[in-house]
């Protein structure tokens, strides 16, 4: 049977259910049932024997109906249409969600059997499991990743087969957790058919954003800010975008030389300057994607120093009344430093932090540093494991 389309709202709406507990145990139940008696014909139309519904959960027909179909009747007669495919389906992710276990073993067996049933019949849970288990469905995930890497481990009579449907599970959750699995196993294994399954999702070969300065440490930082140059260079920055359109395009893509870092630099809406830069992979020290936030206790840090300064100073001279002393330059100097600072991690790291987004920074052995942001995080943690990949090639 083909793959059913998805309800968006088909945990949700079966969440609202009346009797969803009973419907979710009675489904989970019986389906663990077939799946530990490796019965195929759980939920199909077709067969081989009179299909068995046995279950210490009492449901009546009446109370099996639902928006999507009557339970009952979809387990008895077997799945007739998608909607009752999805039906079972999110019953099962439900009724997993309700019986999850804490310990290894028997949390890798309720995985193994997921897998099995989305492998071997048409009632599978794992394209549910993210909204019927929400921020616990990361345990789940990684059970599942464990049938994808080592099936054997899980069932002596697992084989390709069940590896290749936990990896397309794995492929098609928005988890971070089966994200992680994903590249994991994707920089992993040495199957063929598993890696062309898995680099559909984990591969990334390009990426657009925007180039940018590349970061500077804290003492030239320390140095710029208390200078007042940062200040001035990180307004002028922002007059420039704000006022001019200033813009830095930029398209960071694997060549078979290496990293290919093509950009150009518009002004009002005209193409300045167009350059290219290759960094070959042999001269690579390291390539990282920069956390939410980056340096955010170095600017805390120099803004409390600077502030703590200030009002020191002005304390020293109001003792020592120092012929001279004029306060307001210092709070200038002390209002323009903050600024300047603020500037700079707004250019730099807050603006792309709060839309969700990320930089990457190269770093060659040899020659300046690159980078370039206002980038997906998932794209460019795919990009990053497609590097790996290749550098390891």
């Amino acid at each position: 049977m083909p793959d059913a389309p998805i309800p968006p709202n088909a945990v949700t709406t079966l969440s609202e259910h009346p009797h969803v507990d009973a419907l979710a145990e009675l489904v989970r139940s019986v389906a663990f049932d077939a799946a530990a008696a490796r019965r195929s014909d759980f939920a199909s139309r077709f067969h081989t024997a009179p299909p068995s519904t046995g279950s210490s959960v009492e449901v009546t027909m009446e109370d099996a109906n639902t928006p999507l179909g009557n339970v009952r009747a979809a387990m008895e007669r077997g799945i007739e249409n998608p909607d009752e495919q999805n039906l079972l389906g999110a019953l099962l992710a439900l009724g997993v969600a309700r019986s999850l276990p804490e310990e290894a073993e028997p949390l890798q067996t309720m995985a193994a059997n997921l897998v099995w049933l989305a492998a071997h019949t048409p009632c599978s849970a794992l394209e549910f499991l993210d909204d019927a288990l929400k921020d616990r469905a990361g345990v789940i995930w990684e059970a599942i990743a464990r049938v994808a890497r080592n099936p054997g481990l899980s069932s002596p009579d697992f084989g390709h087969t069940e590896a290749l449907v936990a990896a397309a599970a794995l492929c098609r959750s928005e988890s971070e957790v089966a994200h992680r699995a994903r590249l994991h196993l994707g920089q992993n294994t040495t199957d063929p058919v598993l890696r062309a399954i898995l680099s559909g999702s984990t591969t990334r070969t390009e990426l657009s954003g925007e180039l940018r300065s590349a970061p500077l440490g804290p003492v030239v930082t320390t140095l710029l800010a208390l200078s007042l140059l940062l200040f001035i260079g990180r307004g002028l920055s922002l007059i420039a975008r704000l006022a001019l359109a200033y813009r830095r395009p930029a398209t960071l893509r694997i060549g078979p030389k290496g990293l290919e870092l093509t950009h150009r630099i518009e002004l009002m809406g005209r193409v300045l300057r167009d350059r290219a830069t290759l960094v070959p992979l042999a001269n690579l020290s390291r390539v990282t994607r920069e956390v939410r936030y980056a340096r955010v206790g170095l600017y805390a840090g120099l803004a409390a120093l600077v502030i703590g300064t200030y009002f020191g100073v002005g304390l020293i001279v109001d003792g020592v009344r120092v012929p001279g002393g004029s306060p307001p330059l210092l709070g200038m100097a002390v209002t323009c430093i903050i600024v300047g600072l603020g500037l700079d991690f707004l250019l730099s790291t807050a603006a792309d932090s709060a839309r969700g987004k990320c930089r990457i920074v190269i770093v060659p052995q040899n020659g300046k540093h690159l980078c370039v942001g206002s980038l997906d995080p998932i794209s460019a943690d795919a990009m990053l494991n497609s590097i790996a990949e290749q550098a390891h090639a």
